[in-house]
């Protein structure tokens, strides 16, 4: 700040050329100005330029006269003017007059002033009045709060106190805080919280004390004042989640109620939707709505309960007429043994037993080899009826017999091979019924050398669909899903139907085995 100005480093560089009055008032005048820039509410700063000609400039009237040999052989003039001593604060002795500051000591340190060259011309003093400064930055602080300026040797500099501290050397906080060694730290020494930190460029201590009990009666009453405002809070927050449960719960109660009257008064229940608002309209609607698809749902079930009692009335007089055609065809059986005829007694039996099975209706799955009987009692009458104009072979592995396969799934599709197939050609008709495992599924295919599904006549596509295979696929989507399907294969000649399924063995009790239904995986 010195440095800067070109008229104090002129004054010093070359104090002959004017006068050294003028000099003085100059240097003073910058003394003012620092002062009245820099410390306007700080304690007194005494100021104290040497320069190397013999001159010294004070901003205070000195205690004595100013010698400059005196000066120049102080040890901060020496220090300051070879850079042996370290940039830090030191104490001394006042050398102010006693009725500008009454302060014993003050705090200092020295610095050369250089000119724009580097060169040193002076040495410029700074002493503070410590005391009055330290009384002042603590003079805000509450009563039970002691500050405490310490050195290395833990004698007492200052303290915020109006008169000096009786703290002793051999104090057991002097000798725990000099022990610690720490930069900074606390710790409670009876009923006394200690907060202290080092000053480096002072070699200091900066002690505070506060007793026990006005530190913790600050955090009761912090405590206090935050479980008081946390009670508050926690009442406010109840009161509020009440209003705002019973907005909400008093419709839903009021919904409960009539949800509660809904079987008494048969599903004739309904809540007026335009008196709810908010999330609760909503509810409302699904509830009534609710009660609209219950009342369609009953009426739906009563309608099929009773198309249900009338399909069971014709079940019942559907199973009369078979009777009746069974009797009738024993009658015929034994007509034509009286009268020695054995093809038509056979052609019966072959018609009964389709009959039969038919008839059973709580069976669905049968063994294949029933299935197979059930094909050749009707191969048997088809063939007095083409003159023996086919055949039909059966292949299978003995052991697939007790495989069981759909009721009547096989004889659709032989009829449909004979009547739209073998019927349209000349010659000697063939059937071919192979059976055999894939996987985990049984593969029933039928294949005769007929004219094919496209070059049948007056065949249409819908016909190789009809009743009778129509029937089957929707039986084998009820028993099986989608495990299961029929599919027209085309082929060189003829045509091939191929039912997949899963495969179901049941084998039949024996004595020394167990029985079962199995779902077979070979």
């Amino acid at each position: 700040m010195f440095e800067q100005d070109s008229s104090v480093i002129s004054v010093l560089k070359q104090p002959e050329v004017v006068d050294q009055i003028v000099n003085q008032r100059k240097i003073e005048e910058r003394f003012r100005s620092v002062t009245n820039s820099l410390f306007i509410s700080s304690p007194p700063v005494f100021y104290t330029i040497a320069d190397l000609l013999g001159n010294v400039y004070t901003s205070f009237p000195p205690a004595q006269r100013l010698n400059y040999e005196l000066i120049q052989a102080k040890p901060w003039f020496k220090g300051a003017l070879t850079a042996s001593a370290p940039y830090q604060w030191q104490l001394e002795s006042n050398e102010v007059l006693f009725d500008v500051n009454k302060s014993p000591q003050l705090v200092a340190i020295s610095t050369p002033i250089r000119d724009a060259d580097g060169t040193i011309r002076a040495i410029i003093h700074i002493a503070v009045d410590y005391e009055s400064w330290f009384k002042s930055a603590t003079n805000g602080s509450p009563n039970s709060d002691q500050y405490y300026l310490i050195d290395q040797r833990g004698i007492e500099i200052v303290h915020s106190g109006a008169e000096k501290s009786t703290m002793a050397l051999d104090s057991p906080i002097i000798d725990r805080l000099l022990a610690d060694g720490s930069s900074s730290g606390f710790f409670i020494h009876g009923s006394t919280f200690i907060n202290y930190t080092v000053v480096p460029s002072f070699h200091a201590y900066l002690i505070k004390t506060v007793p026990s009990n006005v530190l913790f009666a600050e955090l009761r009453s912090i405590q206090k004042a935050y479980m008081g405002t946390l009670i508050v809070f926690t009442i406010a927050f109840m009161m509020i989640t009440f209003l705002i449960a019973s907005a909400v719960t008093r419709p839903l109660r009021l919904i409960q109620a009539k949800m509660l009257d809904v079987v008494r008064k048969d599903l004739k229940v309904r809540l007026p939707d335009q008196r709810y608002g908010g999330d609760i309209q909503p509810i409302v609607q699904a509830f009534n709505q609710m009660i609209v698809d219950m009342n369609g749902l009953v009426q739906r079930l009563k309608v099929e309960e009773r198309q249900k009692e009338a399909s069971r009335f014709q079940m019942l007089l559907s199973q009369m007429n078979p009777h009746f055609l069974l009797n009738t065809l024993n009658t015929i059986r034994w007509l034509a043994l009286e009268k020695g005829d054995n093809a038509i007694p056979k052609i019966c039996v072959s018609l009964g037993r389709l009959t039969e099975a038919g008839l059973k209706l709580d069976v669905d799955l049968i063994h294949l080899e029933q299935e197979l009987e059930l094909v050749r009692g009707y191969v048997y009458i088809q063939q007095f009826r083409y003159d023996q104009q086919f055949q039909v072979d059966y292949v299978y592995a003995d052991d697939l017999k007790y495989a069981l396969v759909p009721k009547l799934s096989l004889q659709p599709i032989v009829e449909n091979a004979i009547y739209h197939g073998i019927s349209q050609i000349q010659e000697k008709g063939h059937i071919s019924i192979h059976v055999y495992t894939k996987e985990s599924h049984l593969i029933l295919e039928v294949v005769d050398n007929g004219i094919g599904l496209v070059n049948s006549e007056g065949v249409s596509k819908k016909d190789h669909n009809g009743i009778a295979l129509q029937n089957l696929r929707e039986r084998l989507a009820l028993l099986f899903k989608k495990e299961a399907n029929l599919a027209f294969v085309p082929v060189s000649q003829g045509c091939m139907v191929r039912i997949q399924l899963p495969l179901l063995m049941s084998t039949p009790y024996q004595k020394g085995s167990d029985s079962h239904v199995d779902r077979s995986t070979r």
